[in-house]
């Protein structure tokens, strides 16, 4: 979307319109030019999309209601839109195990993983009354907003109507440009650039399995981890241009990374990745199964699931929210045991710097499984695992 110049010029003609006009009629232009400019990408793709916008905005009195049709309205419309995302994500990939037919050749709408989480915190938040007062043009101008429909954050609505400024400051504008020029740095200049100068001869997931038998222990763990590098300056690249365009309307966007390549373990890596999913997972998975089983690793592993299949319906991204699920829930039963124990040691300020350095490594290790999506197999993953431990799995 940022590499497409209409972008820019959409973005350049909302800020100058919403600046125009006054307060009360900005979140309406707001919705007039993120639709138009949706509907321009994809419009078969995204009408459907917004069409369940506003017939949740239709409904919303009767989600509210206490009598038993609300309850069933609530599960009825999660449902849906839980149904409709696993279509468009889940029911390909599932059918490419099978024979040819229309069904593997669907096209994800854009937007369809953001947008159905945001609806489902709209729908379980207006159930409980939690939100704040708004109106049609506000709520309208929160689920369409064009420059984070595509790559998030995933924006609460609550969040969204308390941090909308009415006057343009220097300072915003500042803000707002700089985390722009953050973002095309990281995409443009670290992530289309430098690194990929790194990686010697094994560029892709293709070539990795291609020549697995062939390179070292040391290629494979330098290609997996610049691979994770790689996707974290492109997803985090996407995520500061949503912020800073958001900021240069007078909205401050949630923010979805705080340096989680920096984090010393497990839990804290979590806590700095992708904030806004595992935030969303926390307050509507991992709170409901531990309030029904008071399991807290059942939680874990529920919501990690969540997280992989979020991304994508496929064996790739659920083993990677698996092996997420596996290596919070060991830290955090070795954090409980040790602190049984009152073992001290493990507190020293000085080891969060060789834990940054098994965090990178934990976290690369997930490459392994979402590398290959679509051109390996789950023996492949293994025989990549095997690799990064001196061990060579014959094909």
């Amino acid at each position: 979307m940022v590499q497409s110049a209409v972008f820019w010029l959409i973005l350049a003609i909302a800020i100058g319109g919403n600046w125009l006009l006054p307060a009360g009629r900005r979140p309406a232009w707001l919705v007039l030019i993120s639709v138009t400019y949706l509907l321009l990408l994809d419009a078969a793709g995204i009408a459907p999309l917004l069409g369940w916008v506003l017939a949740i905005w239709l409904l919303r009195r009767r989600i509210a209601a206490s009598d038993a049709f609300g309850r069933w309205l609530v599960v009825g419309l999660i449902v849906s839109v839980v149904v409709q995302l696993a279509y468009f994500k889940y029911l390909p990939p599932l059918l490419s195990l099978f024979e040819e037919g229309p069904a593997r050749h669907v096209v994800v709408p854009l937007g369809i993983s953001f947008i159905t989480f945001r609806l489902i915190h709209y729908i379980l938040e207006t159930r409980r009354g939690t939100l704040p007062p708004h109106g049609a043009w506000d709520y309208l101008s929160w689920a369409s907003l064009f420059t984070i429909w595509t790559a998030g954050p995933i924006e609460r609505i609550d969040h969204f109507l308390s941090n909308r400024e009415e006057q343009p400051t220097a300072a915003m504008f500042a803000e707002g440009l700089t985390r722009i020029i953050l973002g095309l740095s990281k995409k443009f200049v670290l992530g289309m650039q430098l690194i990929p100068m790194l990686f010697g001869d094994i560029t892709s997931g293709q070539d990795l399995i291609a020549l697995l038998s062939h390179i070292s222990t040391f290629e494979a763990w330098r290609f997996l981890i610049l691979s994770f590098f790689l996707f974290y300056l492109d997803f985090s690249a996407y995520s500061d241009i949503a912020i800073g365009s958001s900021r240069l309307l007078g909205l401050r966007i949630m923010e979805n990374f705080n340096w989680p390549i920096l984090a010393s373990n497990p839990s804290l890596y979590w806590k700095r990745w992708h904030m806004t999913l595992s935030g969303w997972c926390q307050s509507y998975v991992y709170m409901p199964v531990i309030g029904l089983t008071r399991n807290p690793y059942l939680a874990v592993f529920a919501a990690f699931t969540c997280i992989g299949l979020w991304h994508s319906g496929s064996w790739n991204w659920l083993a990677w929210g698996l092996y997420h699920a596996t290596a919070v829930t060991l830290f955090q039963t070795w954090t409980r045991f040790r602190r049984k124990r009152r073992w001290k040691f493990f507190d020293k300020p000085w080891l969060r710097y060789p834990g940054i350095v098994v965090t990178v490594c934990y976290t690369s290790v997930a490459q392994a499984f979402t590398i290959i999506q679509g051109i390996g197999h789950p023996f492949d993953g293994l025989r990549i695992l095997a690799k990064l431990i001196f061990i060579d799995i014959a094909i």
